[in-house]
């Protein structure tokens, strides 16, 4: 009974790990869609001040 035993531990860690690991992967993708985010505003400010140059020169 000691393999089993042996193997039934192994197999809770591995999917301990499993579980930590999704957890992970969800938080990395949550950052990077708000790093996505910051990067859409900041190129929409840029556009934006930009048409306003753009403006000002016609």
């Amino acid at each position: 009974m000691e393999i089993v035993d042996q193997l039934e531990e192994r197999f809770g860690k591995l999917l301990n790990k499993i579980i930590d690991l999704k957890d992970e992967n969800q938080r990395l993708r949550e950052e990077v869609e708000a790093e996505r985010d910051k990067r859409r505003d900041i190129e929409s400010r840029i556009d934006t001040l930009l048409e306003k140059i753009q403006n000002e020169l016609e």
